[in-house]
């Protein structure tokens, strides 16, 4: 008796604490908002309790209005949405005031989308807005829609050409038991080709999303008061905020991101022009310059997740993208200098018990044929 107590008094006590930490939703008014970060969009909310927005001046930035169950996960130490329960949108109009404005102006909800094209490098973003976002939207369906039909003409042709093979080795078969001649259908068993695969588009690195409404404010620096009027002329209540514009410090300047050759998972980050590295010399390196940005520590932070902490009297470098077409010139100690250029190279898996990664210059008509390379990167011989 005193053991099924036990069992009963430790499952009760387990029972107790997962309903201890279940978090507790609490309806609020909530701004989301979606937010470019110089590089992408990131997607966060601003809280009851967050007093302030903070936004990438003189760039697109998209809000939208809404009661959602909020709640704090204490695993990860932020607060959460939870909209697959509560998820109502408000339609009205935001009132903009501040930062050398004469007059408050009133902002509309416009249609919208936005998305990466695909390019020799990783920032190509766009904004549609209106007819054009619908557009947008469109095409992106009718690129799909067309190659899911390719797809399925695919199949069809796969099934067919797998159900002649299969008819072909067995009528061969049977063929040679019975000491016939099978010349004439093994040439055609020969001259079968498969059909190939149709590739997937690769228009996009970001496709554009469906499109909806938000509102869009693109702002120069300062700081504006928000708030948000209902369709019948109200004030929402608790619907005012404090928006904080701001921009880059400094822009374009240079980073290396350095990739062991032997350690292509693992790479390192030199921000400054003081950075020094450190290598016992048993690999080749690939660098990678990339344009970095500096921005205010806590001003960035807040922008990409509305709760995050951040110092307001440290700049930061924010990485934004590869450098294209660039050279690198290499001196050595003995006063030397190469000019290294910019090359694809693939990364393969090694086969046999070592197991790991090594990287290889890219060969596009041999063994990487349809196959896209793994990195463009500087290599810089050390081993």
């Amino acid at each position: 008796m005193s053991a099924r107590r036990s069992i009963l008094a430790a499952v009760l006590l387990v029972g107790a604490l997962a309903w201890a930490q279940a978090p507790v939703r609490r309806e609020q008014f909530i701004y989301s908002i979606l937010a470019f970060n110089g590089k992408d969009y990131a997607a966060t909310f601003a809280r009851a309790g967050a007093d302030s927005l903070y936004l990438v001046a003189e760039v697109d930035n998209f809000l939208t209005v809404r009661n959602a169950f909020v709640y704090y996960w204490p695993i990860t130490q932020d607060w959460k949405t939870d909209t697959s329960v509560l998820n109502v949108p408000f339609t009205g109009t935001l009132q903009l005031t501040g930062s050398g404005l004469k007059e408050p102006r009133i902002v509309t909800p416009v249609r919208y989308t936005y998305y990466n094209t695909r390019g020799e490098y990783e920032l190509n973003w766009k904004v549609a807005t209106g007819q054009e976002a619908d557009q947008a939207w469109q095409e992106y369906q009718q690129l799909m829609e067309d190659y899911y039909g390719r797809v399925q003409e695919y199949q069809q042709a796969r099934a067919a050409y797998d159900a002649m093979l299969n008819e072909l080795t067995i009528r061969i078969t049977r063929m040679r038991d019975q000491g016939q001649d099978v010349t004439r259908l093994v040439e055609v068993l020969q001259n079968l080709s498969s059909p190939k695969e149709p590739e997937f588009p690769r228009d996009y690195i970001v496709p554009p999303r469906p499109v909806e409404e938000a509102f869009v404010l693109n702002l120069p620096v300062g700081e504006y008061a928000i708030r948000f009027f209902a369709e019948d002329g109200s004030v929402l209540e608790g619907s005012e905020r404090r928006v904080v514009s701001f921009r880059k410090r400094r822009a374009e300047g240079i980073g290396l991101e350095v990739i062991p050759g032997d350690k292509w998972t693992r790479p390192v980050e030199s921000t400054t022009p003081s950075s020094v590295l450190y290598v016992d010399g048993s690999a080749d390196l690939y660098l990678r310059p990339f344009f970095q940005q500096e921005y205010n520590d806590l001003y960035y932070e807040k922008m990409q997740r509305n709760d995050a902490s951040g110092n307001p009297n440290v700049m930061k470098w924010v990485r934004i993208q590869q450098v294209p077409q660039a050279a690198i010139r290499l001196s050595g100690s003995g006063g030397q200098e190469q000019v290294v250029r910019e090359e694809p190279f693939f990364v393969e898996q090694v086969k046999g018990a070592s197991l790991g990664y090594r990287i290889v210059p890219y060969d596009p008509q041999g063994a990487h044929k349809d196959r896209d390379p793994s990195l463009q990167a500087f290599h810089v011989p050390i081993a």
